[in-house]
């Protein structure tokens, strides 16, 4: 008498076997695919690694930047060393790091006597982005941070300098010309409001037209 075969589930051995080799035999071409990809993967030789500086200075300029960006790291309250590491940054098209470093100086020295010139070192470097309205929108807290402490740490003339540089942002924005598209008509606009400031600050009446001849 044949011996019996008892599959795992208590069924007859032999139809539990003649299932799982049916099952087994249907392999489908994914399951084949992936097989041969994780094989090429084992047996294919590392990729060798090259490594190139980012920012994209000589010697000289690269340890200026490299000073002042410790500088700013340490003494975020001091705004013309972070205003002078934005440029550097600037110079060198490294805009996405300007506009981070000089943000978060900002925030780091809220209470900061030259905060106001943080603030317009973020806005220069938005606008070197092309982001007009974040650059107007930082141009606007300088002004009012340089109006706010006034005296030695923003003098007369910084504060004239900003409110020029914040009105030609103003009206390039008021002009909805988007400066990405079109770099020179934006300037152009924000030109419009220096002019008219010009013109104001003569303090002579304009000349009136000659009349026309009769």
């Amino acid at each position: 008498m044949p011996r019996s075969i008892v599959a795992p589930d208590g069924t007859d051995g032999r139809n539990w076997c003649q299932t799982r080799s049916v099952k087994l035999g249907r392999l489908s071409l994914v399951d084949i695919a992936v097989a041969i990809v994780v094989l090429v993967a084992l047996f294919l030789p590392s990729r060798s690694l090259n490594a190139s500086q980012v920012v994209r200075l000589d010697d000289a300029a690269r340890r200026e930047l490299a000073f002042a960006e410790a500088r700013a790291a340490v003494r975020p309250d001091d705004g013309p060393a972070v205003f002078r590491m934005t440029r550097l940054f600037d110079d060198a098209k490294q805009w996405d790091w300007a506009v981070q470093v000089a943000a978060s100086a900002a925030a780091a020295a809220p209470d900061s006597p030259t905060r106001w010139r943080t603030l317009m070192a973020v806005s220069s470097a938005h606008i070197e982005r092309y982001e007009a309205p974040e650059a107007l929108d930082y141009a606007t807290q300088a002004v009012a941070a340089c109006e706010r402490i006034g005296g030695t740490s923003c003098p007369s003339w910084e504060q004239i300098r900003l409110e020029l540089y914040h009105r030609h942002l103003e009206a390039g924005v008021k002009s909805g010309i988007d400066p990405r598209k079109d770099p020179i008509g934006f300037r152009r606009a924000g030109e419009t409001a220096l002019r008219q400031v010009r013109t104001i600050g003569t303090g002579v009446a304009p000349t009136p037209p000659a009349p026309a001849p009769q």
